[in-house]
């Protein structure tokens, strides 16, 4: 479960490593949905930079989530992507898995860029 102050990896390579949720809309976010994350350390120089602020939308969570079809999954860590204002991703890759939810919430640049979606 992801909310206000919780650590996430970026799963990107905008150059940040860990960042932190500062708002989110709901209560508890889950894959898919934007929050607002500032970037507290960082692998290399990148397109950002540290202590700014980004949006971001949930990659994985380690909460179980639920299927339509009956089917659940879990994933190991907490992970977003950092997007822009117009939610196009600011790194050229995404590394790890990025599951179908993106689809059906808008986010098909996402999926596109994954290597592996589940």
């Amino acid at each position: 479960m992801i909310q206000v102050g919780t650590r996430l990896e970026v799963a990107d390579n905008s150059g940040a490593k860990t960042v932190q949720c500062i708002r989110t809309d709901k209560k508890s976010v889950s894959i898919g949905d934007t929050i607002l994350v500032s970037i507290k350390q960082m692998k290399h120089k990148g397109k950002v930079s540290k202590g700014d602020m980004s949006l971001a939308i949930v990659t994985e969570t380690k909460k179980r989530t639920h299927r339509m079809d009956g089917t659940s999954f879990v994933c190991s860590r907490n992970a977003v992507v950092l997007v822009s204002a117009q939610r196009i991703p600011i790194g050229t890759r995404i590394y790890g898995s990025v599951p179908y939810e993106l689809r059906a919430k808008n986010a098909l640049r996402l999926v596109s860029l994954a290597t592996k979606t589940f």
